[in-house]
Formats: structure tokens, C-alpha cells, sequence
């Protein structure tokens, strides 16, 4: 799978100068962060934003690995058997039109199949957006242009999608809220060939990426896919569409998946040691917290310091820790003797560790320093849940200084974050240089921990 995340050269089939249309979106695109040689292919022009312009991809010169095919569907199939005589290694075939659309679109789509097995021609798609990759900065898809004025924001999750705009939605999502930084984004489509065990395989083997979320109607081939997330080193984590009997026939529609028994595959990636998530948005926030997070150096058992400036806070994290399998951590009395010093006399601390009165005592960055350190020195602590609240009790610049000595520890450290929209995204920021997993529900947190320990 490498030549289509770093090809020699690329052709741009369906590329125009009317920035409406999709064929410019991804010319744009790839010409942002691409250094390759680019070609766009389209008869119509000699030439497309100062680039020369082929009538064919059979015209296209050297070097040229992969050709990106935005197209109307019934034009593919031919364009596909051009560019496996021009000795393409692959196409990504971003248009719609085929299976998911009924019995012209499945012919159109079967004739790619065979050219495929034919050639040796590796197609990516139908029906997709195609590929992004943050750590290299090229984007090979049809997404709105908008990503770059908004700042790629790099970080270690990876997704394979079975999905076009939902692969887009996401990171335009992450970025503008700033929550998550990814690594490479696989919009898969219809998977007429190149299906998700051999992009997760490359994946599993990326120095970018140090997790992998999938979005998935259906799987070619279950066994392997099974047998890649048992032997995978980097944590997995799966939102399977097309549960429900009415799911199954929306997938159908979608990208003419047939679903498989849930509770059959639901037991299959428990075995597998792949984390299942029920929703979009907690796949990604799985995946953040598996990623972001330091791996223990040490046997954990989920046993849990709670940090919270509000009581309330503190109660409600432990009614959902009890739900969630960890456990509220009893602290030495060399962390309790260290907690003395901010707390004022006639509170003793005890977890959680209620700090709001140490922070009217200490002042929050000191009271919060302190009581930190001192719970991520405790043996008998696996691992933190810190409430903070940035803008009117802590700015950025002090949450980098309480978070400073977090990854010596080898703890690991989840937020649950409040505060004014202004001050939140630049404390994101800070938490994720210091691989501290933000969120902004608290329930969503202590989800996320306790996923993290169950891996």
C-alpha cells in the first residue's frame, strides 16, 4: 500500500479551473502539500492553474504511480483499463455511482473488480474520498479546501473509513474544535479491491500513527481482519454500522454492504482485543485517549485519583467509575502527608480530593501542582482524572505548568474540561503536547480512562 501514500507522481482525472466542482477541490488539494509531479487529465484544457493539462492518462509522462479518477461513473471503468496499460501501480476512485445505486452501478462496479484481478491494478473505492495524511501533508481528496485555512492538526490517530463525507466531516469537525490531531484518514467507499486489512496492516506498521479507528458496514474478510487486531501492537478501536435490520439496509444503500450478525461480531472483536464504540463521536474520543496517553510501565488496576475543584464533581466520577470497572484509589500516607501542606487544617484531604479549598488557601496553580505530583508519586495510584476549569481559575499558560512533569510519571492523566469557548481550545493544545486526553463531558472521560485500562 505505500505507492498510494507516496507516490512517485500522481495524474488527476476529471480536474478543471471551476472551483464549484470536486476535480478542482482535489487538484487544489494535493497541490498544497504534494511534491510530486501532478498531472492533471481532462481534454477539455491545456492547462489548469499554471500545470500542463493531459488528454489522457495513456499521455501522462513519467514518473506517475497513482491516478485519482473524479469522473462520472460510467466513464471509469474504461479510464481504469487506460491507466492499468499505462502502467499505473493504483487509482483512487473517488466517484459515486456504482453498487450503492442498484444494478447499472453493481455492473459498473463489477467490471472494475475484474479489471483489477486482470491487470494487477490496485483500485481504492469506488464512492469515496480517498486519502489524507497529516504527517505528510497531502491530501488526495475531494474535502473542502477550507482544511488548510484552518491548520492540519497532526497527532497519532489514524481512521479507516467506510464512508466519503464522513471521513471529511471529521476533520474539518476536529479541527475547527481543536480536539483531536490525526495522523491519516482511509476513506474506503465500496472496497471493489483495497479493503481495511490491508490499510490497517499499513497502519500498524506507520511511525505516525499509534492508533486506529475504523468505521466499518461490513467485512472481506472477517478471519483476517480478526487475526491482524489479535497480533497488533497499537491499540484498535471499531464502530461497526448496520447493526439493526433497518441498518443493514441503509449500509446496503450506502455502500452495498451486507451486515453480519452483530452478536457474533461484537464477541469476535472483544476476542480480537479491539475496543467497540457505539457512536462517531466516541470512536474518536476512544481513540484519542488510547493514543495521546502514556502505555503504563507498571501492572495497572485501575485504581483512580480523582482531582476535581467541585465536590459534586468528585461524587458523580465515582458513580461512573463503579460503572465502569475502576476503582477509587486509597492513598499512602506519604501522598496524604504532601496534600497537608496546601489543604487547610481543618480539612483533611481524601479521595477525591476535594481542592477547592486548597486553591483559596495555596492559589489554584500551586494547590493543583502539588496535590498532582503528589498522587502521580503514589504507588497505589494507577492512574488521574483531572477536572480543571480554565479562565476564571487557571489560564493555559498555568495548566502547562501543573501538567509539566506529567509524562515522567508514566501515569496516565485524563481531563474533564470547562471554561469560556476562548481560553479551551489553547488549553486542548497544551494537554495534548503533555499527552493528557481532554474532554468535555465527564462521563465521556471516565469512559475513555477506563477503556484505556481495559486494553
Amino acid at each position: 500500500m505505500k505507492f498510494f501514500f507516496k507516490p512517485r507522481g500522481i495524474a488527476i482525472a476529471g480536474a478543471t479551473p471551476n472551483r464549484r466542482k470536486g476535480g478542482y477541490s482535489i487538484l487544489y488539494n494535493v497541490r498544497q502539500g504534494f511534491t510530486g509531479p501532478i498531472y492533471p487529465v481532462n481534454p477539455r484544457y491545456d492547462h489548469i492553474e499554471g500545470l500542463a493539462c493531459f488528454p489522457s492518462v495513456m499521455d501522462v509522462p513519467d514518473p506517475v504511480d497513482v491516478a485519482i479518477l473524479f469522473v462520472p461513473a460510467p466513464a471509469v471503468p474504461d479510464m481504469v483499463s487506460q491507466c492499468a496499460r499505462r502502467g499505473l501501480r493504483g487509482v483512487i476512485v473517488e466517484s459515486g455511482g456504482f453498487s450503492e445505486v442498484g444494478p447499472d452501478g453493481r455492473s459498473l462496479q463489477t467490471r472494475l473488480h475484474d479489471i483489477s484481478q486482470e491487470t494487477g491494478l490496485r483500485v481504492w473505492g469506488p464512492n469515496c474520498m480517498g486519502l489524507i495524511d497529516m504527517a505528510a501533508k497531502t491530501v488526495f481528496s475531494f474535502v473542502s479546501p477550507m482544511i488548510w485555512e484552518e491548520g492540519l492538526i497532526r497527532g497519532g490517530v489514524s481512521l479507516i473509513v467506510q464512508s466519503g463525507m464522513l471521513s471529511g466531516g471529521f476533520l474539518i469537525d476536529a479541527m475547527t474544535h481543536g480536539d483531536t490531531g490525526f495522523s491519516k484518514i482511509c476513506s474506503l467507499g465500496n472496497k471493489v479491491d483495497v479493503n481495511e486489512c490491508e490499510i490497517l496492516e499499513y497502519l500498524l506498521n506507520d511511525d505516525a500513527t499509534q492508533t486506529v479507528g475504523l468505521y466499518l458496514e461490513s467485512f472481506v474478510d472477517g478471519r483476517r481482519f480478526m487475526d491482524i487486531c489479535a497480533h497488533s501492537n497499537k491499540p484498535i478501536v471499531v464502530l461497526k454500522g448496520g447493526k439493526s435490520s433497518g441498518g443493514a439496509r441503509a449500509a446496503m444503500s450506502h455502500t452495498a454492504s451486507l451486515a453480519g450478525n452483530q452478536q457474533v461480531v461484537s464477541g469476535a472483536l472483544a476476542q480480537a482485543g479491539v475496543t467497540e464504540a457505539s457512536d462517531f463521536k466516541q470512536m474518536i474520543d476512544l481513540c484519542r485517549g488510547l493514543a495521546d496517553a502514556p502505555p503504563p510501565q507498571f501492572t495497572s488496576q485501575g485504581r483512580i485519583a480523582v482531582l476535581t475543584y467541585t465536590g459534586a464533581g468528585g461524587i458523580v466520577s465515582v458513580d461512573f467509575m463503579e460503572d465502569m470497572g475502576l476503582t477509587l484509589a486509597s492513598l499512602s500516607g506519604e501522598t496524604l502527608k504532601a496534600l497537608q501542606t496546601v489543604y487547610p487544617p481543618w480539612m483533611p484531604p481524601a479521595n477525591p480530593l476535594d481542592l477547592w479549598p486548597a486553591m483559596e488557601r495555596q492559589g489554584p496553580l500551586t494547590a493543583l501542582s502539588v496535590a498532582l505530583q503528589a498522587v502521580c508519586a503514589d504507588p497505589q495510584v494507577d492512574g488521574v482524572l483531572l477536572h480543571s476549569f480554565v479562565g476564571a481559575i487557571l489560564s493555559a499558560k498555568d495548566l502547562k505548568e501543573v501538567l509539566r512533569g506529567i509524562p515522567s510519571t508514566g501515569k496516565p492523566v485524563f481531563c474533564w474540561l470547562m471554561g469560556p469557548k476562548r481560553e479551551i481550545r489553547d488549553s486542548k493544545d497544551v494537554a495534548r503536547a503533555y499527552g493528557v486526553p481532554v474532554y468535555r463531558e465527564l462521563r465521556r472521560a471516565v469512559e475513555c480512562l477506563a477503556a484505556f485500562f481495559r486494553h
